[in-house]
């Protein structure tokens, strides 16, 4: 089974965490916090601020999690939360005063720009350049949509745009890189995303 494939099992889970169950907001974490790492290492290269971040979500849940609605999406509920939070730190570390400020900490990168290749493949070498060249909030979406369990409704929530403009961006970038790569092929940078 595949737990952030299965939102029945993780709706299970959070139900038994709301009614006390320890080991339920043990299994929530165990499943989760790489995961959360993985994001928010993306979005600050603060390893200990990105480090009370996740500690701060779990925090909260652990606190507050019998008055907490059931979200729909665990892994959406908890990506949510650590952006908030970790946008909220970034304010406070670096007293930004306007949102756009906070666009130049963004940090995202994908998995194939820090991997250390023993062949560097002309298709990956070019690959690492067209993402690297991407902005911010492209790199975002890439990244959410192929190294998470998120839908596109709730990939667009997260990043406050329309989950029909979601698929079209996604369209695009895809058919963009492909252009660039020479009409390469589609499942190369798929499985270069999931490295």
């Amino acid at each position: 089974m595949d737990p952030f494939a299965d939102r029945e099992y993780w709706q299970i889970i959070w139900d038994k965490f709301r009614a006390g169950d320890r080991s339920a907001f043990e299994t929530i974490y165990n499943e989760f916090v790489d995961v959360l790492f993985s994001y928010g290492s993306r979005i600050t290269s603060d390893r200990a601020l990105l480090e009370d971040a996740i500690q701060d979500v779990f925090i909260d849940i652990y606190s507050y999690g019998s008055t907490l609605r059931k979200p729909e999406s665990l892994e959406y509920y908890l990506f949510k939360t650590l952006k908030r939070i970790i946008y909220k730190k970034l304010k406070e570390k670096y007293r930004f005063t306007h949102p756009e400020q906070l666009v130049e900490q963004f940090d995202l990168k994908f998995p194939i720009e820090e991997a250390e290749l023993e062949v560097q493949d002309d298709q990956l070498v070019k690959l690492k350049t067209e993402l690297q060249n991407l902005d911010v909030k492209k790199r975002e979406l890439l990244f959410l949509k192929f190294n998470s369990g998120l839908t596109y409704i709730e990939i667009g929530k997260l990043l406050g745009v329309s989950p029909g403009a979601v698929k079209k961006q996604v369209y695009r970038l895809l058919k963009n890189l492909r252009s660039k790569m020479g009409g390469g092929n589609l499942n190369l940078f798929l499985l270069l995303s999931k490295l």
